[in-house]
């Protein structure tokens, strides 16, 4: 791969060039500002230093399973003020892109019951299960799943109970020319560490998505999803993308996402992705702008050039 430069071996003119070149910052969370092991020295430090320097923080995860309540629990316990209006996950996202379409009608869900809840919450009518165990019977399946209720909309995200039922009911749905697709989070592996990960709703996703229609299109709205992009940038008022660092532990997930929506790109070394895996990488389309070994980097950049 081409080589990347940690920011903290840049010149000391390509230091401020860098700080000057972006507004906002899009950041991951797990494996970025936490880990699901240890602590990240220095997060809530480099925040408040962003902050306080006039960089706007976004958080942008791929976990709608986790309430906003403990996202504002983990964030706070950094000693950073949580916004809910900056809080970004696959759910959020897919609520705000129906309200934009006026969407009216009946969603079917595979997600956890808080995603559900979500949905439900938000004044829109939701259709779930089969939940629990199904008969092994194809045919009593097929009477069970096949409602004949007009869903107009499927959503796809993480769900722990997910079974073939689930499956089968939503690609009867989506036989409907009519019945559009939302895919939430598609993470092939989601990472406990550098050297442990598990397994990640991405490959239920390809399933579901080669039973389409030839010619159906997903809208996807998890990272890295480029209908994700065009949502966040009409959110948050993004004029110019380039404006936008977006920091992330995961090349085909974070770097990805911001390669496929115009953002600068930040990997970080903190959570899923090691030096090793990312100089090992060969493509061409997921490498980052810079490297750090952790976002607390980016204070210790600020605090080099106030020191000179």
């Amino acid at each position: 791969m081409a080589e990347v430069r940690h920011i903290s071996d840049l010149s000391y003119e390509e230091k401020i060039v860098f700080l000057r070149s972006f507004d906002t910052i899009m950041t991951d969370c797990d494996g970025v500002l936490w880990s699901a092991l240890r602590d990240i020295p220095g997060i809530g430090a480099a925040l408040n230093a962003l902050e306080a320097s006039g960089k706007r923080i976004i958080y942008v995860s791929n976990n709608s399973t986790r309430p906003a309540e403990e996202y504002k629990e983990k964030i706070s316990k950094l000693g950073v003020q949580f916004k809910y209006e900056n809080l970004v996950h696959p759910m959020l996202s897919i609520i705000y892109y129906l309200r934009k379409i006026n969407f009216q009608g009946l969603i079917y869900v595979i997600g956890t019951t808080h995603t559900k809840n979500l949905i439900r919450e938000a004044g829109f009518k939701v259709l779930d299960g089969p939940n629990g165990e199904v008969e092994e019977d194809y045919m009593k399946l097929l009477k069970r799943v096949h409602d004949g209720e007009s869903v107009k909309m499927v959503i796809f995200d993480n769900d722990l109970n997910f079974n073939y039922a689930k499956f089968m009911r939503a690609d009867l749905y989506l036989q409907n020319p009519e019945c559009k697709l939302i895919v939430g989070a598609n993470d092939y592996r989601l990472p406990v560490s550098q050297d442990f990960d598990l397994p990640g709703p991405g490959p239920f996703v390809d399933a579901m998505l080669s039973s389409l229609a030839p010619g159906k299109k997903p809208i996807v709205l998890g990272k890295p999803g480029k209908e994700l992009g065009e949502v966040l940038k009409e959110q948050f008022d993004i004029k110019d993308p380039k404006r936008v660092l977006f920091v992330g532990d995961m090349i085909n997930t974070d770097i990805k996402f911001a390669r496929n929506v115009g953002f600068q790109s930040l990997l970080v070394l903190s959570g899923g992705t090691s030096r090793e895996k990312m100089q090992a990488n060969k493509d061409d389309g997921v490498i980052p702008d810079f490297f750090a070994d952790s976002l607390a980097d980016l204070r210790s950049v600020f605090h080099g050039l106030a020191m000179n």
